[in-house]
């Protein structure tokens, strides 16, 4: 005789891991923000695209007419402040820039 597996769940237990579900979602989200956001590089300042943008890692050592006193990446409206030093840029996409580093793509943000 075959004996007869039961797939039956009952709705507490049903529940319970649809809760835990949820609740791991935003963890492992988070986590695997921070470790992308830590494994990119940062942004070359001699890259082709560094040198367009006239991006520099330190806003203070700028020359370009474009230039506003006290704009800098950290108050860029394209930088994802991570509370750091580096942060992400849309405009270099899987590359860090430096919080206090310029460009001519700066929109005044936050």
């Amino acid at each position: 005789m075959m004996k007869t597996l039961n797939n039956t769940v009952s709705r507490r237990r049903f529940l319970q891991l649809g809760a835990y579900g949820l609740v791991a979602v935003p963890v492992v989200g988070t986590l695997g923000w921070a470790t992308a956001a830590q494994a990119a590089d940062k942004v070359d300042e001699s890259s082709e695209t560094a040198q367009a943008l006239a991006y520099t890692h330190d806003a203070t050592t700028t020359d370009h007419p474009a230039f506003v006193e006290g704009s800098n990446c950290a108050n860029c409206l394209l930088y994802t402040d991570t509370g750091g030093d580096w942060g992400p840029c849309a405009v270099f996409p899987g590359q860090l820039v430096a919080a206090e580093g310029w460009c001519t793509a700066w929109v005044a943000g936050s």
